[in-house]
């Protein structure tokens, strides 16, 4: 969510588009990669290009990743991620002792029901202080799942975001970057519109995270992604993992579809780091002021307890 006057006020400033030909029957509108990975490829040799955070208590994670630790192959399966709740590690319990909401589909260390996440939106030299708490996480384990039941929801809440609503309360869906689930609005399927921009922009955005850039820099894996021939494996064995957060309604008033002075048309790229859980995100909208970051932390898991809202 963000405040209205953060919106574009001159969008011929907006970044031009590229002409590009007609695209193949089979595949939604892409850009040719000639010329587009040519000008990518550059991107990710520029660290000068980063929109860099002017606040000193910035997270470390939007400008810096920190060395890769090598793994011995035993550990393998557990790459990244300090402890595991999901079915995909080899020590998990086995499913005749495990209670699953749902098959095919688990949790993480820190993607998990009731953990609660505090940080900062950051636009221009103005933070507003964040709170987010997961209230489902279905993240799917194995290829085969393609069910399209939000992989994550949460409560998403903001203060100070307008002058007369101390505290502005949202209900979100999210949608982790999968095999089955690209990086880029054309992989996307039809009824996810609402976390579509197009895939320039997309690039745009998801360029400006560092373990991004080192994915598509040192794994070659760009020309595949343009092309529409990528997939994203092994998503939960990486250290980061890719997502979509797209803020639905208000929370408890969910009648109302909007909040004077404030806006939550668009949506927030989102990386999550399994080994320090940290999340950083950038939100984005046509009319909203570009690269307003979103900083979290992990702070505590409240597996007990109810629902602080219902829903009638």
């Amino acid at each position: 969510m963000i405040n209205e006057t953060g919106k574009a006020k001159d969008i011929s400033k907006s970044l031009k588009t590229t002409q590009v030909a007609s695209p193949a029957a089979s595949r939604p509108a892409t850009p040719p990669f000639g010329v587009l990975s040519n000008r990518l490829v550059q991107s990710c040799k520029d660290e000068d290009t980063l929109y860099r955070c002017s606040s000193v208590e910035s997270l470390d994670s939007p400008t810096y990743t920190p060395e890769l630790t090598a793994l011995s192959n035993s550990d393998d399966t557990k790459k990244y991620i300090t402890q595991d709740y999901s079915p995909y590690n080899s020590r998990a319990p086995s499913p005749a002792n495990r209670k699953v909401s749902r098959p095919h589909t688990g949790c993480t260390s820190f993607l998990k029901p009731r953990m609660e996440f505090s940080g900062f939106q950051i636009s221009g030299y103005k933070k507003n202080q964040v709170k987010v708490v997961l209230q489902t996480v279905d993240l799917p384990i194995h290829a085969s799942d393609t069910s399209m039941v939000p992989h994550l929801t949460g409560f998403f809440s903001i203060q100070g975001l307008t002058t007369h609503q101390p505290e502005i309360t949202t209900f979100f869906e999210a949608y982790a970057v999968t095999e089955n689930l690209g990086f880029l609005s054309s992989d996307m399927p039809s009824h996810l519109d609402d976390l579509k921009a197009n895939d320039n922009i997309d690039l745009e955005h998801w360029l400006n995270f560092p373990c991004f850039k080192d994915m598509c820099t040192h794994k070659k894996v760009l020309p595949s992604m343009v092309s529409g021939s990528h997939a994203h494996t092994g998503y939960l064995h990486k250290r980061f993992i890719y997502m979509r957060w797209k803020e639905k309604f208000l929370v408890p008033d969910a009648d109302l579809d909007s909040v004077e002075g404030a806006s939550y048309d668009g949506y927030y790229y989102i990386v999550h780091d399994q080994l320090t859980g940290n999340i950083v995100g950038l939100y984005y909208h046509k009319d909203a002021e570009k690269f307003q970051q979103l900083e979290l932390a992990p702070v505590r898991d409240l597996c007990s307890g109810s629902c602080d809202f219902e829903f009638n």
